[in-house]
């Protein structure tokens, strides 16, 4: 099989095909859920944040790390000192690919093996990392080997079973199935908050970002007591968010402030909803591929 059209026609016609197909691999890139604490997760969410505009050149509604609880075994709605043993964590929406970058970023964010803010004691402060399958998940030895020349001494992963204690004096993080012990979103006024610390009061941008997510759908209101369900601005502008991985996957998994406590949203009903949510480039892409994935026969013969 040969081309037909004129040479130089053929060769767009590969280069645009050839760019097709790279949109579609990278749109069907998986994204996996996970969550982080060690510590107050103001400052943390603050790092992923930075994380994310820096490791995945995210910005806007298309950021999704927010502050929760998890790792706790108790029922019901979690709240701010709700009296249960559940830690303070933030949640974000990552393709597979970066998960060692991102967990390096949460690596660096010990100080020798206790967290920066080591005034907050007790098992809401614990380290903790929450993935799907826990310790028996694939991305572990991602996880693990990400604290090489990130870390002052290694950090021994043991697997959590809920509820358990702090980490603080203790070079470990207790590792748990995001899917047994789920993130569950924080109150609004826990997201995008400044810090206590010395160098903690943050930009206007950065705190007014809990305004976009809450517009995009990555971020809601919650049940709990101390909410404040006023803590809103109008949605003007565009805040869809359309990078990978925070689309469908970022909207469906922000349900957390009371559908995910009845059960959470796995991560292959969150891809078939990211995948069915695709922008139009990328839905043309999957069929243009499908029509004229034959087409590239003629492009060998251009070599």
């Amino acid at each position: 099989m040969t081309c037909v059209m004129p040479q130089h026609l053929c060769w767009l016609h590969c280069v645009a095909l050839l760019l097709l197909m790279q949109t579609l691999w990278a749109s069907s890139e998986e994204c996996v859920s996970l969550y982080f604490g060690v510590g107050c997760f103001w400052h943390i969410q603050y790092e992923f944040i930075h994380a994310e505009e820096t490791i995945l050149k995210r910005q806007g509604a298309n950021l999704t790390s927010i502050t929760g609880y998890a790792a706790s075994n108790a029922g019901g709605r979690f709240c701010y000192k709700d009296g249960k043993d559940h830690a303070e964590v933030v949640d974000l929406v990552v393709p597979r690919s970066a998960v060692s970058d991102i967990a390096a970023a949460y690596w660096k964010m010990f100080v020798g093996k206790d967290r920066s803010h080591t005034n907050d004691r007790g098992p809401n402060y614990r380290a903790v990392i929450g993935l799907p399958g826990g310790m028996q998940s694939p991305l572990i030895a991602d996880i693990k080997a990400s604290q090489e020349g990130n870390v002052a001494q290694p950090f021994e992963l043991r697997s959590g079973t809920g509820d358990d204690p702090d980490t603080l004096g203790s070079a470990h993080v207790w590792v748990y199935d995001s899917n047994a012990v789920p993130f569950h979103q924080a109150e609004l006024y826990h997201q995008f908050h400044d810090d206590y610390l010395p160098g903690g009061n943050y930009d206007e941008s950065y705190n007014s970002l809990k305004y976009t997510l809450l517009c995009s759908g990555r971020l809601s209101p919650t049940s709990c007591p101390m909410e404040r369900p006023d803590d809103k601005r109008p949605c003007n502008g565009d805040f869809q968010p359309t990078a990978n991985c925070s689309v469908g996957a970022a909207t469906n998994l922000s349900l957390s402030s009371d559908a995910n406590r009845a059960g959470q949203t796995t991560l292959t009903s969150t891809l078939a909803s990211a995948l069915a949510t695709s922008t139009p480039l990328i839905a043309w892409a999957r069929a243009a591929i499908q029509v004229s994935i034959f087409s590239f026969i003629p492009c060998l013969n251009l070599w």
